[in-house]
């Protein structure tokens, strides 16, 4: 059952080192937390490898999906979104489960995963971050990955429910912003003041 909807409640820590579970069938992890007997004792049975690391580890019994993609601002992870998805799908069909992960478990995998959720659970774009990030909260997909998975939602649905916060250096996601709202110091008003940005539009208040 998904709970959606909603900014969620980050009070659960979580590793680098943890495999999280997203959905009964779904987890994500980041490489280091990989070790054969965690995958038997959580039933995983496939794999999609998000490294883009030469001669990572491959277990016995693991179907692997190779996705060859950097944690760079120049990547086009869009083309992976479907194949991911349909690998996924498959796994879940064979009774199968399967974990998604990178070198960290916090860009490159927090993107597929979220995307997975978007196409095979139809959740929005927003409920699937929260999704993904009430399991394993030190997600944090890079910039040109957030703007590739809002172009996509925005596409396929004539809009998107995640937008860029443009009244900052760099441009934030607002679901990062509508728990806890945004305060950052300003350098020309000195320290001790504080510019106050409104987490709907960027706007200062």
């Amino acid at each position: 059952m998904l709970l959606v909807g909603h900014p969620p409640q980050l009070s659960r820590p979580s590793s680098l080192f943890s495999i999280c579970e997203v959905l009964p069938h779904l987890f994500i992890a980041g490489y280091a937390s990989l070790e054969e007997s965690k995958l038997h004792q959580l039933g995983i049975t496939h794999c999609v490898d998000a490294t883009n690391i030469p001669n990572t580890k491959r277990f016995q019994g693991i179907d692997y999906l190779y996705v060859p993609i950097d944690d760079s601002l120049n990547v086009d992870v869009t083309k992976y979104f479907q194949g991911v998805a349909d690998f996924v799908r498959g796994a879940k069909q064979k009774g199968g489960k399967t974990v998604i992960y990178c070198a960290a478990g916090i860009s490159r995998a927090a993107t597929l995963t979220i995307m997975t959720l978007v196409i095979n659970e139809g959740l929005t774009l927003r409920e699937a971050y929260y999704t993904v990030v009430s399991a394993r909260p030190i997600i944090a997909p890079n910039l040109a990955f957030w703007r590739q998975m809002i172009a996509w939602e925005n596409e396929k649905n004539g809009k998107t429910t995640v937008h860029l916060l443009k009244g900052m250096r760099t441009p934030v996601p607002d679901v990062y912003l509508k728990k806890i709202g945004l305060y950052a110091s300003s350098r020309k008003l000195g320290s001790s003041s504080k510019i106050y940005i409104n987490a709907k539009n960027g706007k200062k208040v």
